[in-house]
């Protein structure tokens, strides 16, 4: 659409697999934390059920944050900068058809 096009991103922030990798390790951080802080002492089960959803909350939610933060990073288009589109100067409105 414009002239210059946006230079490519490196492989690693083009991909998917950095922020799988980077929840999955905070989930299973959060799970191990979670099931053996969740025990209450070394004579008692090890509460795998709390540690399972400590996972898959803390992978969702660092999933999302990653997401949202990598959206937000994004550059703009050039062509977004020159004044065109409804970025348009109310002191010299668009002029009618017919007149």
């Amino acid at each position: 659409m414009g002239i210059n096009p946006s230079p490519q991103k490196p492989e690693w922030q083009r991909s998917i697999k950095a922020p799988l990798i980077f929840s999955l390790a905070m989930g299973l951080i959060s799970g191990v934390v979670a099931a053996i802080a969740s025990t209450g002492g070394t004579e008692e089960p090890l509460r795998v059920d709390i540690g399972l959803t400590a996972f898959g909350i803390a992978f969702v939610a660092c999933l999302l944050v990653v997401s949202v933060l990598t959206m937000a990073g994004k550059e703009n288009p050039r062509e977004l900068s020159e004044g065109s589109g409804v970025n348009r100067s109310s002191a010299n409105p668009d002029k009618k058809p017919g007149r």
